[in-house]
């Protein structure tokens, strides 16, 4: 379909027009640049911001402590790595505590 006679006026205007009147008003958007644009606003609790720091401090600390592997690592080749089986038995219950607990 071919619309030859548009009396000047664009499809740009036209959206413009249509825009205008599903906001409700009446004058061209162009014409209402001296409308303030509402700022968002963003308050954070104080315990917001203590989780924050936590989370950023967290974040900080290595998931692996190379030193402590290398060391074991360290000592099982020389054959001196010795764990005792209370030591072992105290932390799995603990583990089961907390896991339990948590």
């Amino acid at each position: 379909m071919n619309i030859n006679n548009s009396n000047g006026i664009s499809s740009k205007d036209i959206q413009q027009y249509m825009m205008n009147e599903s906001l409700g008003k009446g004058k061209d958007v162009k014409e209402d640049k001296s409308a303030v644009i509402p700022q968002e606003k963003v308050d954070i609790s104080n315990k917001a911001r203590e989780i924050q720091q936590i989370n950023s401090a967290m974040s900080e600390i290595p998931d692996v402590r190379d030193e402590k592997v290398s060391s074991i690592k360290a000592q099982i080749e020389n054959g001196t790595y010795n764990v005792s089986g209370e030591e072992l038995a105290n932390k799995m219950v603990g583990e089961a505590f907390l896991d339990i607990f948590a």
